[in-house]
């Protein structure tokens, strides 16, 4: 049985004494287990997986191993996206992780009190949140969470349907718009300017950060855009945002929240390195047509006695149907420990536009982010993966 939704909550932020007691528990269940666990491909199941995956995430926090307990929160944001606590507990990941990460756990915070969370006594006291405290939109949000608690209902007009609606399907809505595009990749008073993939090796995480950079003609930049280049999209961005400007060999970039960022940046090809980061150029697809395949996905989240997986699968069909389905796994010690913890599942109808690519569930829910081919010139499949969503999938 899952716990209720305010004992979840509470097991993320106030839980630091029952922490060691839940983990024994759930690697007690980890090394007993046979066989892995059902899909989860409804409420209830899910809600138990959830309730499984919750104690390695609060270890993860406790380790400060942001980057695995934000990945284990995006799998209970996947299956559950209209709980609230799930996007407080993001919020409180991204904010103990501070520096460029705190426009995200602002964005996660706002996200979870629109969605109806309603305990403003342990918003404004939660510890995990301190770093927001000084950012003015923090009070507004207490006082936007103390009125949820006496208009929970108000929040019916703005939840997702459960039924497909009778209006134009979302996709076809879309297409009657071109999204706009990125600039072509070049350079502009030795500033950079284009849609770029990022890749950074962390050697004290042993891990490969990635993510996709927009800089504008007009000098203006964007880490980890994602939903698209047109005005409203870049004005709603909630990753780190600066200014660019070069001074001989080098690039500075000052950020929106005072940080500056110096580096050489030395041109390679048609693109550059800078800041021990590798930026490479990239396109959009031919046609809508380049795109149709079986893809597979995944993030390794491993640590020194545990290991966690989040991995995805995605199938864009010719026909315009895709299925998307994810599947969590923890482990102890080595692979063949893994466990299966749960998958999701989702199917629909695709539309790519230049570099947008649009997921339309059965539902009518609507998933747009940027999308583009990444190629690897070693092997005879062109392209052979594809970036979307923040998450580089390869072609099968």
């Amino acid at each position: 049985m899952a716990l209720p939704l305010l004992a979840v909550l509470q097991g993320f932020s106030t839980h630091r004494t029952m922490i060691h007691t839940r983990t024994l528990v759930f690697f007690a269940l980890l090394f007993s287990a046979i066989s892995p666990l059902p899909a989860q491909s409804d409420p209830e199941s899910r809600r138990d997986a959830i309730d499984a995956i919750y104690p390695v995430m609060i270890a993860a926090l406790e380790a400060r191993n942001f980057g695995r307990a934000r990945n284990i929160c995006d799998q209970a944001i996947i299956w559950e996206p209209q709980n609230p606590v799930h996007h407080y507990n993001m919020a409180c990941i991204e904010a103990q992780a501070g520096g460029t990460r705190l426009p995200y756990a602002m964005g996660a915070l706002e996200l979870a009190v629109a969605l109806g969370f309603n305990d403003a006594a342990h918003l404004k006291n939660d510890p995990d949140l301190e770093p927001l405290h000084s950012d003015p939109k923090f009070a507004e949000l207490v006082r936007k969470t103390a009125l949820n608690e006496t208009a929970i209902d108000a929040l019916t007009d703005i939840r997702i349907p459960d039924t497909p609606p009778k209006t134009k399907p979302v996709v076809e809505a879309l297409a009657t718009a071109e999204p706009e595009q990125p600039a072509a990749s070049a350079f502009k008073d030795g500033v950079p300017v284009g849609l770029y993939f990022m890749t950074r090796f962390q050697a004290v995480t042993r891990t490969s950060e990635k993510s996709a950079w927009y800089f504008t003609p007009d000098g203006a930049v964007f880490e980890d855009v994602t939903h698209g280049f047109s005005k409203a999209d870049l004005a709603a961005h909630a990753g780190s945002k600066g200014r660019a400007g070069a001074t001989g060999n080098k690039l500075e970039i000052i950020w929106s929240d005072g940080r500056k960022t110096v580096a050489e940046i030395e041109r390679d090809g048609s693109g550059f390195t800078w800041d021990m980061g590798i930026f490479t150029p990239v396109r959009a697809f031919d046609d809508a047509s380049a795109i149709v395949g079986s893809y597979e996905g995944g993030e390794s989240l491993a640590g020194s006695s545990t290991a966690s997986a989040i991995s995805k699968r995605l199938e864009l069909r010719t026909d315009g149907t895709f299925a998307w389905d994810g599947v969590a796994f923890v482990g102890a010690g080595s692979e063949a420990d893994a466990l299966s913890i749960g998958t999701s599942a989702s199917k629909g109808r695709w539309q790519l536009s230049g570099y947008t690519l649009v997921l339309t569930d059965d539902r009518g829910i609507a998933w747009r982010r940027i999308a583009f081919p990444y190629d690897d010139e070693k092997t005879p499949v062109k392209p052979d993966q594809l970036f979307f969503g923040g998450l580089m999938y390869r072609k099968r």
